[in-house]
């Protein structure tokens, strides 16, 4: 697992089992024809990019397939340890919180398909964003852009676009690699050239576990350099 900080930005840079991709690939793959989709959404644009919603709070959709909330369970602990273990919070704060899944889908981008730079939920809850690479076109390379995620590194928390000539971290898309950021943080991707790409998407709300009371700004306020 690697961490990447620069102010108040910070991004995990990890890779999840091998066995729990293929369990979200089939089950997605299972469930694909009932649901929810939408056709080149507000960030996903190009040729054939779709989007498919597992839960979708907005239109209160929620996949009915007991698969998807066992496999979440454990992609959820997943996510929590890996942030816990990456220095965001002090070692009170760390088990004093929990997560609460907010929307999850699926986008499926063919050739020419990219996402314009673009943040989730727009900062109006403390929370993260997740994804997983479930599918990566064979052509790709590392250190060449054509198919790789930008993630804008210095910016504010919940004031991420008035930032400009943000430098940004461009990472190369590997399947089962997994990724995690603040909801606020802008990302996007450069128009993949070939093949197909998939990933798995979750957003979390970061609450407090059993009630407690939870100071965020540990989590949106670490300042560290950038490495």
């Amino acid at each position: 697992m690697r961490v990447f900080k620069n102010k108040d930005s910070w991004i995990i840079d990890g890779y999840l089992d091998s066995s729990l991709v293929q369990e979200i690939k089939t089950i997605i793959q299972d469930n694909l024809s009932s649901l929810y989709k939408n056709k080149e959404g507000y960030s996903t644009t190009g040729k054939n990019a779709e989007q498919y919603w597992l839960i979708h709070q907005k239109n209160n959709f929620f996949v009915n397939d007991s698969r998807f909330y066992d496999f979440e369970r454990e992609y959820k602990n997943q996510i929590l340890n890996r942030i816990k273990a990456a220095d965001l919070f002090d070692e009170k704060t760390k088990e004093d919180i929990d997560l609460n899944q907010h929307n999850a889908w699926s986008m499926i981008g063919e050739e020419n398909s990219y996402h314009t730079m673009h943040c989730h939920n727009e900062g109006s809850f403390d929370g993260i964003s997740t994804l997983v690479y479930l599918e990566v076109p064979g052509t790709n390379i590392e250190d060449e852009p054509e198919n790789n995620l930008f993630l804008a590194t210095y910016v504010g928390p919940k004031n991420s676009y008035y930032y400009e000539n943000t430098p940004t971290l461009d990472i190369n898309p590997e399947v089962g690699k997994l990724l995690i950021f603040p909801d606020w943080l802008p990302h996007g991707t450069y128009p993949q050239t070939k093949g197909i790409r998939q990933t798995f998407n979750i957003d979390y709300r970061i609450v407090p576990a059993n009630n407690k009371e939870v100071p965020m700004d540990n989590l949106y306020g670490a300042q560290s350099n950038a490495r």
